[in-house]
């Protein structure tokens, strides 16, 4: 196949991120054109083998012009880069381009991305004269915060508009190594062990002046979404909780009954195994219950004890997505009403 046709996708998990990776690859999976030859690279520290087969055949049935390259990450390459959420598999992107030594472009996602976009479009925009094409930061108080301390602690003045978000990051691999990226990235953690988040600033950082702007589709943090920004089918980054966490009960939210909806429909090939079991009738009652009530720890784990009990509840297989998700604030009718406009994503 013509190497032109050939993009490379990347994403970094371990066994607990795996079931966020696999939704955001499935997302490249399904909109890219049938004739583009997707490469993906998962960078996995203790991931069990079943659970890479099962990410492999899924993508490889929803596209069937797929690779999956699968790199075990060991101290040697994990060493000296920064814990963020309890793991240092998001710092190793800035490993890649020497990871990778034969990838000139590829692109990254966070495992917390819903991707609905066509990559194909998404790689159009790579221009040879920068590090990365990249999102501006969604959040206004991030970026003033996080542009403050890099002006303060390394001199480096980055504009407002040009501080992006790195969840959704297409990086220049080739110019990254011709100009020693890799090794400015790991030195900007030895030098600044408090950095308060750290790939995303050492990358801001390392790269000022030398990004690509894209449309803020490509990288649309939730908290932010509304219709008409779906419409423009995003890659929706959700920052504020992993949707897979039974935890969440943001899921009552849209925005979060999209991932699961998404993860139904392609991954386990049926509809129901996370949230809609509870919008019938058998859960009505509950959903008056008082949301102050519900948002006590111990009054919570009874709920849900009690849900299971009932069987209202699918338990999970293996790490299949199951959810309490429940709205406390309307009758349902406003559920299915936001469900029904976002069917263009379940054709």
């Amino acid at each position: 196949m013509d190497m032109k046709n050939e993009l490379n996708v990347a994403l970094s998990a371990n066994e607990r991120y795996m079931p966020g990776a696999l939704v955001a690859a499935t997302g490249v999976a399904i909109y890219a054109k049938p004739e583009t030859l997707l490469v993906f690279h998962l960078f996995t520290e203790g991931v069990k083998d079943e659970t890479f087969g099962f990410f492999s055949h899924t993508l490889k049935r929803l596209h069937p012009q797929s690779q999956i390259i699968r790199h075990e990450c060991d101290e040697n390459v994990l060493a000296g880069l920064p814990y963020w959420a309890g793991s240092r598999m998001a710092a190793v992107r800035c490993h890649y381009a020497t990871l990778m030594p034969d990838v000139d472009w590829c692109l990254y996602l966070d495992c917390d991305v819903l991707y609905l976009s066509s990559v194909d479009e998404h790689f159009s925009y790579c221009d040879d004269s920068v590090y990365a094409c990249v999102v501006q930061e969604e959040h206004e108080r991030t970026r003033q915060v996080e542009r403050a301390w890099i002006e303060k602690n390394c001199k480096v003045h980055i504009r407002d508009e040009s501080y992006f978000n790195s969840g959704v990051v297409l990086f220049n691999l080739k110019k990254m190594r011709e100009d020693g990226i890799p090794e400015k990235l790991i030195r900007f953690f030895q030098d600044h062990p408090d950095v308060p988040s750290p790939d995303q600033d050492a990358l801001n950082t390392t790269f000022a002046g030398h990004v690509k702007l894209l449309p803020a589709k490509f990288n649309r943090l939730q908290i932010y979404m509304t219709d008409d920004k779906l419409a423009e089918r995003p890659a929706i980054h959700y920052v504020t909780g992993n949707p897979w966490l039974k935890k969440y009960g943001e899921v009552a939210s849209w925005r979060f009954r999209l991932w699961h909806r998404f993860a139904d429909k392609y991954i386990w090939g049926k509809s129901g195994e996370s949230y809609r079991r509870l919008f019938d009738s058998k859960i009505i009652a509950i959903k008056y219950i008082s949301y102050y009530l519900l948002k006590t720890p111990i009054v919570w784990r009874i709920f849900v004890f009690l849900l299971s009990k009932m069987k209202l509840i699918i338990h999970p297989v293996w790490w299949r997505t199951a959810q309490v998700s429940f709205d406390c604030t309307s009758r349902g009718v406003k559920v299915v009403l936001e469900d029904a406009r976002h069917e263009m994503f379940f054709d």
